[in-house]
């Protein structure tokens, strides 16, 4: 048996590929922000927990200031208060957050996507 030589392929065809991949891609975003904007209230959580007294870069500065003795390491609660000047600020905020999410999440499909042969 003769190995198959690769087909080379036209203009056409590498758009037509790229247009499948572009689609899969976006496929998949839609998907994961979806997922996200269903756990918008956990995705927030994760977002603003730094605003916490117990985050855990506040914790790890507070033990290093006991260890080496330095004052003023320890955080306190960091007051956030989000507000909305726009009408549809709120939502939009969800969505674009869901967006960045779904991209985030994606981002390993998407790299397989763009460069696998």
């Amino acid at each position: 048996m003769k190995p198959t030589q690769p087909t080379e392929l036209t203009f056409w065809d590498h758009l037509d590929e790229l247009r499948k991949t572009i689609i899969h891609i976006a496929c998949a975003v839609i998907v994961l922000m979806l997922l996200a904007f269903c756990f918008k209230e956990e995705l927030f959580g994760l977002i603003l927990a730094p605003q916490e007294g117990d985050f855990c870069t506040y914790r790890f500065f507070a033990c290093l200031g006991r260890i080496l003795h330095i004052a003023g390491l320890e955080a306190e609660t960091l007051p956030v208060k989000l507000i909305n000047t726009q009408l549809s600020g709120q939502f939009l905020t969800h969505m674009s957050v869901s967006f960045y999410a779904g991209i985030l999440l994606a981002s390993p499909y998407i790299l397989y996507q763009l460069f696998h042969t």
